[in-house]
C-alpha cells in the first residue's frame, strides 16, 4: 500500500513552520512532528487492519504489530513524546532548540520510510527533499562546520532575476538565518540546491 498523501502534506507543514519567520517555530514544528509520527503509525496500522482502534495511545500505535518500529527508533520517538508532554503540561514556556527539532524531523521521516519503504526517495517532491538536506545540516547528524557558510550563501544569493521586480505595493522579504527559507525552497528549489551543493551538503 502506498503512503497516504496526507502524511506527506503533514510533513511539509512541519518543514514550512521550521523554516518560517514565526516566533517559537521550533516548538511548534516539534509538536507537529510528534503528531505526524503518531498519525503515521496509526495510518499504517489501519491500512493492515481496518478495525484498528485509532483512539489508542501514542505508545500503543508505535508498538502495533503492523508498525513494529525498530527498538532504537521507538526509544527516540517515545523520548520526543515525553519532551512534548513536558512542554505542554509541566512547563508552558518549555521549548526545544533548532538542532533537537531538526533531529526529531529526520526521525519522523525514518518512521514514514519504515511504514512505507522508500517514501522519502520515491514519493517526496523535490522541494521536500531539498528542505530535508537543510534539516540534516542543523540536526545532531549534520556537519556543524558547514552551517555558517550555508547561511551566508542563502542570505547573499540573488533570488530575483533582472526581469523580476517587486510591485509598488509589494513587500520584499529577504531570507534571514532560516527566516522565510521555505518561501525560497518552494519557489526557487534549484537555487537553494545550488547553495547546498556549493557548500558540500549531501
Amino acid at each position: 500500500m502506498s503512503t497516504p498523501p496526507e502524511i506527506i502534506d503533514a510533513l511539509e507543514s512541519v518543514l514550512e513552520i521550521y523554516f518560517s519567520g514565526v516566533r517559537h517555530r521550533e516548538r511548534a514544528a516539534f509538536i507537529l512532528c510528534d503528531n505526524l509520527v503518531e498519525m503515521t503509525c496509526k495510518s499504517k496500522a489501519q491500512q493492515h487492519n481496518h478495525r484498528f482502534d485509532m483512539s489508542c495511545t501514542f505508545h500503543e500505535a508505535c508498538q502495533s504489530p503492523d508498525v513494529a518500529l525498530p527498538p532504537d527508533l521507538t526509544t527516540r520517538v517515545k523520548g520526543y513524546r515525553n519532551t512534548r508532554n513536558n512542554m505542554q503540561h509541566a512547563s508552558a514556556a518549555g521549548t526545544v532548540d533548532l538542532h533537537h527539532c531538526a533531529t526529531s524531523i529526520l526521525d519522523g521521516v525514518r518512521v514514514i520510510d519504515h511504514c512505507w519503504t522508500d517514501t522519502s526517495t520515491t514519493r517526496f517532491p523535490g522541494r521536500i527533499k531539498c528542505a530535508l538536506r537543510i534539516v540534516w545540516l542543523y540536526s545532531s547528524e549534520g556537519d556543524v562546520s558547514l552551517r555558517e557558510t550555508f547561511e551566508t550563501k542563502m542570505q547573499r544569493k540573488r533570488w530575483r532575476t533582472q526581469e523580476e521586480k517587486v510591485s509598488v505595493t509589494g513587500r520584499q522579504i529577504q531570507p534571514g538565518v532560516r527566516d522565510y527559507w521555505y518561501v525560497a525552497i518552494r519557489m526557487q528549489t534549484p537555487l537553494v540546491e545550488e547553495c547546498l551543493n556549493e557548500v558540500g551538503v549531501l
